[in-house]
């Protein structure tokens, strides 16, 4: 019976891909806290007894414990994910963080349009060895000069390849400027990959993505469920361990080794949230082969006449993702792009082989 109530919980929440993964931040901060305030490390006078925590406790205390800080790590989801969120850069009211966004994106706007002229400049400047004889100390001092430009140039490569080009959005006169921007690199990656995965093929990632889905090869299904399950968790560690550094802030008063307690998990909180830009790099790849290999199967799925060049490609996906991500619903029949568009139905497949029937009056029929 427990292992049916822990499949349907399961099930409840979230399925298959339920695990102790989804719940291990909010639980490590019930934890944390929890082994501090046992320990009086909260009492500046009180030297830190980590033997108080377990002092007098038996096995169904420690079981007991651990279930709360289960179910702590549960009810923290909710909040967990909203703290993620500012973490991608969802700045908007009523975010506390709402009056910041415009300049953390003109910061993030500067940092790669400045990437993109080095880049232009080392290009332009490319070192290059002379012709003729040189000095040893000249041929030295060039090639130290190389490989610093060689490592500048890809710092810079990876810099602008963070970042989504949005250089192609045309703003208004006398509007707020149209930008694609978010105002974390974290924020700035996930854009990134939702606007080249399929606008390279004129399809809006996001629109077109729930509806081919289906259509994925089992193995790019899973792959793209692992990525997004390791984001996932590194944003939700780098947000817990940021709140444990919050909440062990006080420890900084005791003036010994614990007070690196708000410290260590600062750098925690920091390492994790670069390991989450990482991971939304190799996501964005995993997104990228999800277009590559499938976005053929949305036009085939709607029973539109699948395109025979590039161009064609590129005009019918615009055509889709402008439908598919209208939020004013209107009549197929009615899209401009759309609507005089002939269906191509795939023909019924010819009934299995069998005996032949005779006719009838034949001598050979039955009865």
């Amino acid at each position: 019976m427990f292992g049916d109530l822990v499949k349907a919980g399961t099930k409840a929440m979230g399925g298959a891909r339920f695990g102790l993964l989804n719940v291990l931040p909010g639980a490590l901060v019930v934890t944390v806290t929890t082994v501090l305030v046992r320990a009086h490390a909260y009492d500046l006078d009180h030297p830190v007894d980590l033997g108080a925590v377990l002092a007098g406790a038996g096995p169904a205390a420690v079981v007991a414990f651990a279930l709360a800080a289960l179910v702590g790590g549960i009810l923290l989801r909710p909040f967990e994910r909203v703290l993620v969120q500012q973490l991608e850069g969802y700045w908007d009211p009523p975010s506390p963080l709402a009056r910041l966004r415009g300049a953390a994106v003109e910061l993030h706007r500067r940092r790669r349009d400045n990437a993109a002229a080095r880049l232009l400049l080392a290009e332009q400047k490319q070192l290059r060895y002379g012709p003729g004889a040189t000095s040893l100390a000249s041929l030295v001092a060039l090639e130290r000069r190389m490989d610093r430009q060689a490592r500048g140039k890809e710092r810079d490569e990876r810099i602008r390849g963070g970042y989504p080009d949005d250089r192609h959005l045309v703003t208004p006169p006398r509007e707020r400027r149209v930008t694609d921007l978010m105002p974390t690199r974290l924020g700035n990656a996930l854009r990134r990959a939702e606007r080249t995965a399929g606008g390279r093929y004129g399809l809006e990632s996001l629109f077109v993505y729930p509806r081919i889905y289906p259509y994925l090869s089992e193995r790019l299904a899973e792959a793209m469920a692992r990525q997004l399950e390791l984001l996932a968790a590194t944003a939700s560690l780098s947000v817990c361990f940021g709140l444990l550094c919050a909440i062990t802030l006080p420890l900084l008063g005791r003036l010994d080794i614990w007070s690196l307690t708000p410290l260590a998990a600062a750098v925690l909180s920091v390492l994790a949230y670069r390991g989450a830009v990482v991971t939304a790099g190799y996501t964005g790849v995993v997104f990228g082969t999800v277009f590559d290999l499938h976005r053929f199967d949305l036009a085939a799925a709607l029973h539109y006449e699948l395109p025979k060049n590039p161009a064609e490609e590129y005009v019918l996906n615009r055509q889709l993702s402008s439908y598919l991500g209208d939020p004013d619903a209107h009549p197929l029949a009615q899209d401009p792009g759309l609507g005089d568009r002939p269906f191509r139905h795939p023909g019924a497949a010819p009934p299995a082989a069998g005996p032949p029937v005779p006719p009838a009056g034949d001598d050979g029929g039955s009865a």
